[in-house]
């Protein structure tokens, strides 16, 4: 069912609520009409800030307002799927955060409940929504470099910018250090992974024209060292509201390598950062995609220093027997990362413009409940690898193999 207006109550009013309030408040479409969390002060200043008229401290209660057509989830990890069980029960459509469920039945739970009651999921995978990495999904998709066979991804530090995070909410362990405990983020006992390693999987798939991953194999190191070792202030500077995302002692794994479906495409994602010991002078995310007749380079998140000709550029095209290209994406900067392409907030404003399009059109967003679940089977797998020291197909990943 299609519907005329988009009117939204979001939970949770942690990093990323900010930029998907933003995001509806720039569709002509979309109302923001309530704020929820349990942090009444929080939801005030929210609901001040961005004049939204309504304040809840109760979920249950928000899920009451009839007014609401669409519940927005910017909760921690471990309420996710019970939050958007009962959104899908009170007939409310859903833009649920990633990772959408900490294990496998309750993302299958979710998927169900949705199908039951007949509203729309959208899981929060805001990688592929990207300017840049769209860009090279199009260039791809166009066959400027042939078939795809082969993504390397490269993960290295965040950098932020000065007063992205200073409020005592953000950058205090009590209110970030959920996402390094297994019970709330999920993981396992690798709970950085399994926050992020849903964007990395997400993206190799989504830039090998969607061809799904089959099997994956983690390298697990130690990083114990680094408490004997102390960090140059600049790392120590850079990384200061970041500490909370270091890997714990026997948890971090820094190299995954993975195969498709088509035996023919293969990849690899390295983590190279301060946070865990490493050193790399490519800022944040970036991708590179190679072909049998040319290959892209391309930033995401955070992403800074990918040069041509001695200039900053977003996206390299490299074509067989062609010039080289490049492109560029000044979006008006990021919100919180000092980066050359904008995360925050232009990706979750893309993402939440195909999610209201796709309700006022009546038919599916690109991202759904299934995508998400998938995404976090093959997490699983690559923790699991992690842990048996061997490669694991993503098929015979179970919540009781994992939990093992």
């Amino acid at each position: 069912m299609s519907l005329t207006k988009v009117r939204v109550g979001l939970v949770g009013l942690g990093l990323a609520a900010s930029s998907h309030i933003k995001a509806y408040q720039t569709n002509s479409n979309c109302e923001v009409t309530a704020v929820c969390d349990i942090d009444v002060v929080q939801a005030m200043l929210i609901a001040e800030q961005y004049k939204i008229p309504k304040i809840y401290s109760s979920y249950e209660e928000m899920l009451k307002d009839k007014e609401i057509n669409v519940v927005d989830i910017t909760t921690p990890t471990f309420l996710h799927a019970s939050m958007s069980i009962a959104a899908a029960r009170a007939g409310k459509n859903i833009l649920c955060e990633k990772p959408f469920c900490l294990n496998l039945e309750e993302g299958q739970s979710v998927i169900n409940e949705v199908a039951a009651a007949g509203v729309s999921l959208m899981v929060g995978e805001s990688y592929v929504f990207m300017t840049s990495i769209m860009k090279a999904r199009a260039l791809i998709d166009q066959g400027e470099i042939g078939k795809p066979q082969q993504i390397r991804e490269r993960f290295g530090t965040w950098l932020q910018r000065p007063g992205a995070l200073d409020t005592e909410r953000e950058s205090s362990d009590s209110h970030r250090g959920w996402r390094m405990n297994s019970a709330k983020a999920g993981g396992a006992g690798f709970p950085w992974m399994f926050d992020h390693c849903v964007h990395f999987f997400a993206t190799a798939e989504y830039l090998m024209q969607d061809i799904k991953i089959k099997e994956v194999y983690a390298l697990k190191s130690n990083i114990s060292w680094m408490n004997h070792t102390k960090m140059n202030d600049k790392n120590k500077q850079e990384n200061s509201e970041m500490h909370t995302y270091r890997p714990e002692e026997s948890g971090d794994i820094p190299i995954i390598t993975w195969t498709y479906e088509d035996p023919a495409c293969q990849g690899v994602w390295m983590r190279a950062e301060a946070l865990n010991g490493k050193y790399d002078p490519m800022y944040g995310f970036s991708a590179t995609i190679i072909g049998d007749k040319g290959m892209i380079e391309v930033l995401g998140e955070g992403g800074k220093g990918l040069m041509w000709n001695d200039k900053n550029v977003h996206l390299i095209l490299h074509r067989k027997d062609f010039d080289t290209k490049t492109y560029r994406f000044d979006e008006g900067g990021d919100d919180i990362w000092q980066s050359e392409v904008s995360y925050y907030s232009c990706a979750h404003r893309n993402q939440i413009n195909e999610f209201i399009d796709s309700l006022l059109a009546g038919k599916l967003p690109r991202y759904r409940g299934e995508d998400g679940y998938h995404h976090v089977k093959t997490t699983m797998a690559a923790i699991c690898s992690a842990k048996d020291g061997k490669p694991v197909n993503v098929n015979n990943i179970n919540d009781k193999k994992y939990n093992n």
